[in-house]
C-alpha cells in the first residue's frame, strides 16, 4: 500500500525518507490518535496526522496519517523488567516504531535501532534506552524479505515470514541488570541477547503470525 507523504522538501521511498542534509535528530508533527472500536480492530489506534522521526543520518521515519497501530512494542509479560522507561515517556518513539514494525519495508534490525535513537531524542536516559532497545531486540517483531535466502531454502511456500522470539523475563533480567551498570555498544547488546534466547525463531518454534 502506498502511504500518502506530505513532508515538504523530503524524498521518500518505502516509508523511509531522505533529507537534503543530515543534522540533529528530531520529531516532526503531533501524535494524534483515535481509539478504534470496530470488532476487527479492537484495542488498536489510528494515527490522525502524519508524524515522523528524523534521525541524525538524514532519514525520516514517517508514520503516516491513517496508519493503524497496536501499541505493543513491548509484550505485556516483559514490561516489569528493571530499567525499562515508562511507556508514556517514549510514546512518540513507540508510534514510529509500531508503524514500521507493521509496515516491514525496512530491515527489522534497523527498525529496532531507530527506536533506540528516537527514545534518546525523546529524552530517555541512555541506560533506560539501552534496556528498551534490548527488550525490543529480544521480543519485537522480526521479518524476512521475500527474496531472501531463507525463503528459497526452507520457506518457499510462505506468503509472509514474520515472527517474534519467545523471550522470557528470566532470560532478560540479567542483561537488564548488566545494562544498568555499563554502557555497551548496541552490537554488544545484540550478542548478549542472542546468547540468552533459547527460542529466537523462526526455525525453533511455530511461527507467530499477525
Amino acid at each position: 500500500m502506498a502511504w500518502p507523504i506530505r513532508l515538504a522538501g523530503v524524498v521518500c521511498a518505502l516509508g523511509v525518507c531522505s533529507l537534503p542534509q543530515a543534522g540533529d535528530a528530531e520529531f516532526s508533527g503531533k501524535v494524534v490518535l483515535e481509539v478504534l472500536d470496530d470488532l476487527a480492530l479492537d484495542h488498536k489506534l489510528r494515527l490522525l496526522q502524519d508524524f515522523a522521526f528524523h534521525d541524525e543520518r538524514g532519514r525520516v521515519w514517517l508514520a503516516p496519517q491513517g496508519a493503524v497501530l497496536d501499541g505493543w512494542s513491548i509484550p505485556r509479560e516483559l514490561r516489569a523488567l528493571p530499567g525499562l522507561p515508562l511507556e508514556s515517556e517514549y510514546r512518540k518513539s513507540a508510534v514510529v516504531h509500531d508503524f514500521h514494525s507493521r509496515a516491514r519495508t525496512q530491515p527489522w534490525r534497523d527498525v529496532h535501532r531507530m527506536l533506540y535513537f528516537a527514545a534518546l531524542t525523546e529524552g530517555i536516559p541512555p541506560s533506560e534506552a539501552n534496556v528498551l532497545y534490548m527488550t525490543v531486540y529480544a521480543s519485537g517483531w522480526r521479518w524476512e524479505p521475500k527474496p531472501s535466502s531463507c525463503y528459497g531454502s526452507c520457506h518457499a511456500a510462505a506468503e509472509l515470514l514474520t515472527w517474534r522470539p519467545d523471550a522470557k523475563a528470566a532470560e532478560l533480567e540479567p542483561i537488564a541488570a548488566w545494562l544498568q551498570q555499563s554502557s555497551p555498544r548496541l552490537e554488544e547488546i545484540d550478542k548478549r541477547v542472542d546468547a540468552a534466547l533459547k527460542r529466537p525463531g523462526p526455525h525453533l518454534f511455530a511461527q507467530v503470525r499477525q
